[in-house]
């Protein structure tokens, strides 16, 4: 018989176990108790931090193009006034100087 084999028929003969393998056992099969996981909680705290930024600096551009609108509509409504302003001041003038001559 050769070393190997002799080492292999050592290492393979049954023993008795330990008193304690049976405690030992059990505590690592015995079901865990749930953990705190607060990754997932930071993960979402920071999805809110940037999903309020964004509709926020939304609202500002919403703001933004409604000022945009309002501001085109004055310019409109000046530019509408100020034509039949200078066409009054046209046939003010086309009177005056028919009227002079």
């Amino acid at each position: 018989m050769t070393d190997f084999e002799r080492d292999l028929k050592e290492a393979l003969k049954r023993r008795e176990p330990p008193r304690d393998l049976t405690a030992g056992i059990m505590a690592r099969i015995a079901p865990q108790q749930p953990r705190f996981h607060w990754r997932p909680l930071v993960a979402i705290a920071a999805a809110l931090v940037v999903f309020a930024g964004g509709f926020e600096q939304y609202q500002q551009y919403r703001k933004g193009q409604e000022a945009k609108q309002q501001l085109m509509l004055a310019l409109e409504i000046t530019a509408q006034k100020l034509a039949v302003a200078t066409d009054k001041v046209n046939e003010l003038n086309q009177r005056r100087i028919g009227h002079d001559q």
